[in-house]
């Protein structure tokens, strides 16, 4: 995906975990397959986040937890290594990692690790340092976004930008320089194929 697109969508997937996050509420499974990119009315590229099934209250102390029993439940390549350590132990950081490894995605058009089964994949987000994007992707990546996405990436949640506010601000002042106009996703939504 062109970097002025990508950073279009990855502003408005933050601004609606923000929202999400004011209320108490982690998400705890952004994902590609849960960011739907549609048209609303005339206005292109608008996002909805997807998917609240393993969304945690953080606000309410005693809220239902389905992760009490300790099993692993969402996508090992999007999920903080907190979350693979210790699946009751999460906080608003670790929608952050998550939203590191679509940007990565959606900037190289790569997965952030390759690995055969759940195991491998889980133990190379757990120990592996993720590639670079500018390094990984065919596009020029302006070192401020490289070095965002980077930051989301860190294992370390204490290391990573403490809030999803922050992130929104960094895209939206990445957005001044590399704009992502109206006219320019039409043309993309007009050059995909028809649905079936």
């Amino acid at each position: 995906m062109p970097v002025p697109r990508a950073l279009h969508i990855l502003r408005q997937l933050c601004a609606g975990l923000a929202e999400a996050h004011a209320r108490g509420l982690v998400h705890r499974d952004v994902k590609p397959e849960n960011i739907m990119i549609c048209r609303r009315g005339g206005e292109y590229d608008v996002v909805k986040i997807l998917d609240f099934g393993l969304v945690k209250s953080i606000a309410e102390p005693h809220s239902r937890d389905i992760t009490r029993s300790l099993r692993i439940l969402g996508t090992p390549l999007y999920m903080a290594p907190e979350r693979l350590r210790n699946p009751a132990d999460v906080d608003a950081r670790a929608d952050i990692y998550a939203v590191g490894a679509v940007a990565f995605l959606l900037l190289t058009g790569r997965r952030m690790f390759d690995a055969p089964d759940d195991l491998a994949l889980t133990t190379k987000v757990l120990n592996d340092e993720p590639p670079r994007v500018a390094a990984a992707a065919a596009q020029p990546v302006p070192l401020e976004l490289d070095l965002l996405v980077q930051s989301c990436l860190e294992k370390k949640r204490e290391d990573r930008p403490q809030r999803v506010t922050d992130l929104v601000e960094a895209f939206e002042a990445l957005t001044q320089e590399h704009r992502w106009t109206q006219r320019e996703a039409e043309i993309c939504w007009r050059a995909m194929p028809p649905p079936r």
